[in-house]
């Protein structure tokens, strides 16, 4: 595979337009596009790459071979490199390694490193996805025919996979709601960057309000979920699981505030 092959119009729009190249080739096949990619020049490729939707990103790289990755990852900026192995699985990181030009393992290995102690390489994906121009009841239904009845936290993205905020399950289900799309009603609730360490996370006043938040790459595209007490296990910070009359508080503090939202919900729904 070769530029060569590829028409100079669509280097030149792959290279002058990536979040338009990215946005026409949302709606095609995954096969089209890894073929595609494996003719487009490096870092015209990681670019438009990273533009994708995160489901897709994904599809797109588990189909590249290794050697294709590794150079994407050399030409591409720090944040489409993060935000690129962030979307891959511990088990390719090897095979690209050896992949490389032995100049630039240590590169990679360092960027490859970096991720495993950030919130991307945490972040599950236990949640629920519905994208934001889903009206409530259409939301309700489906959830109600699904047989899965885990608590999951749920996440509102828009077409490119973008966060847009959480929803209440309690604000869905109100009556009054049925008929909006759900992105009206949705929290906007911050969420945290992938490429942040767990101890500094673990710093969020929203841990007051919440014991799941979502995690993002730079693109603000949805990585997956994150618990305040996996963190903590993760952080390895003993301190903070020790009882302690400061964490009793917080803790009480947490959940009367948690009560208190679902009470408050519960009354605006009825209404």
């Amino acid at each position: 595979m070769s530029p060569d092959r590829l028409d100079p119009l669509v280097l030149r729009f792959a290279s002058a337009r990536p979040d338009e190249l990215a946005s026409v080739l949302a709606g095609a096949d995954p096969a089209d596009i890894a073929d595609l990619f494996g003719d487009l020049p490096v870092k015209s490729a990681a670019t438009v790459a990273t533009r994708l939707p995160s489901w897709q990103l994904t599809s797109l790289l588990s189909s590249l071979e290794s050697e294709k990755i590794a150079h994407m990852l050399v030409a591409a900026s720090t944040d489409d490199a993060v935000s690129m192995v962030s979307h891959l699985p511990e088990s390719r990181y090897h095979p690209i390694l050896e992949s490389a030009e032995h100049a630039r393992r240590a590169e990679l290995r360092q960027l490859f490193e970096y991720p495993s102690h950030s919130l991307a390489s945490l972040a599950t994906t236990a949640f629920i996805r519905v994208s934001a121009g889903t009206l409530c009841a259409a939301f309700c239904e489906q959830l109600s025919n699904s047989t899965d009845t885990r608590t999951q936290p749920v996440l509102v993205v828009d077409s490119q996979g973008r966060y847009q905020g959480l929803l209440s399950l309690r604000v869905a289900y109100a009556i009054r709601n049925r008929s909006r799309p759900v992105e009206e009603v949705a929290s906007l609730v911050e969420a945290l960057s992938g490429i942040t360490s767990a101890e500094s996370a673990l710093k969020s006043r929203l841990w007051m309000r919440f014991t799941e938040l979502p995690v993002v790459d730079n693109r603000h595209r949805v990585l997956g979920v994150v618990s305040r007490a996996k963190l903590l296990r993760i952080a390895g910070d003993d301190s903070k699981a020790d009882f302690s009359f400061e964490r009793l508080f917080a803790e009480l503090a947490t959940g009367y505030l948690n009560t208190c939202g679902r009470l408050l919900e519960s009354v605006l729904g009825k209404r």
